[in-house]
């Protein structure tokens, strides 16, 4: 891993993430990058021309602020600190640091316990877990950092799960963490013969990868993966974001906003379309085009 990215607007929440993610860019031998927006707020002239009008004083208090955090990360930890004070909507303004800066990572705290996900991370953070064109590692508010050994991918068995793994093996080889892959399934959901095909699939995609394969019957999903992280000691829950809305549906349940709720451990979310596949994508093309010119 080479860069982790942790947006922060120095609640106490985000200083949690911060320190995580800290931690987390020292087992890697990462740099770690905060990054702090500031809105703009917009004003229309009597033409009907939108006006933006950046409060520098704002943006200055905050470029110090990201410096004092950045140096006293420096001193704590010993690590390569770089901070970005921008202005502008957030979603946005992340995912293009995310491609310009080559972010492999980005790591967001969350609000404390609550009843809704939008209490939980945040309206922002929510809606960026479903944009983010990179891994997302979700932390909960008092979780404590340590070396990350073992990940559980929670799959129903059911999605093309290459992309997601393809991203999942590479995190964990940079973390040396073992991966387990777990389905939760209700006896009457059980399918023996489509999921021996996932796991032929998922062998011939990963022949080289290590990894062990679970399945549990559980009418809770939630509860049978919770009892599974708990009882095999897993470090971070992985969790792919389908093309179906996250807050909606995973697997065969809307389980995802209680997961992100219990928040029990640390939630890793993969994306159905990181920025580097479509950085490949656009290569492909560009290749395929000029060899249909000549």
């Amino acid at each position: 891993m080479a860069t982790i990215l942790v947006p922060t607007d120095f609640s106490e929440n985000a200083a949690n993430a911060v320190q995580y993610a800290a931690s987390l860019a020292v087992q890697t031998s990462s740099r770690l990058l905060l990054v702090h927006t500031v809105s703009v707020p917009v004003s229309v002239m009597p033409e009907g021309i939108p006006l933006l009008s950046v409060n520098t004083q704002l943006m200055k208090a905050s470029e110090e602020a990201l410096g004092t955090l950045a140096h006293q990360l420096n001193q704590s930890f010993s690590l390569e600190v770089e901070t970005l004070c921008l202005s502008g909507p957030l979603i946005p303004l992340l995912n293009e640091v995310i491609k310009t800066q080559t972010v492999d990572l980005v790591v967001m705290g969350t609000q404390g316990a609550g009843d809704l996900l939008t209490r939980l991370i945040g309206t922002n953070s929510t809606v960026f877990i479903k944009e983010a064109s990179c891994p997302v590692l979700v932390v909960p508010a008092h979780a404590k950092f340590s070396p990350i050994r073992h990940i559980a991918y929670a799959s129903d068995f059911e999605t093309e799960e290459t992309v997601y793994l393809k991203q999942l093996f590479q995190l964990a080889s940079t973390l040396n963490s073992e991966v387990h892959i777990i389905n939760i399934t209700s006896e009457h959901e059980l399918n023996i013969v489509s999921d021996r095909q996932v796991l032929k699939s998922i062998k011939k995609h990963f022949p080289h990868h290590q990894y062990s394969v679970a399945q549990m019957r559980y009418n809770d999903v939630v509860a049978g993966l919770k009892k599974f992280v708990q009882e095999n000691q897993m470090d971070l829950l992985a969790v792919s974001i389908q093309d179906r809305d996250l807050l909606e549906y995973l697997f065969h349940h809307s389980i995802t906003i209680e997961l992100a709720i219990q928040a029990f451990v640390p939630l890793l979310t993969l994306p159905a379309n990181p920025y580097y596949l479509q950085a490949q994508r656009s290569v492909s093309n560009k290749t395929v085009s000029a060899g249909a010119d000549k």
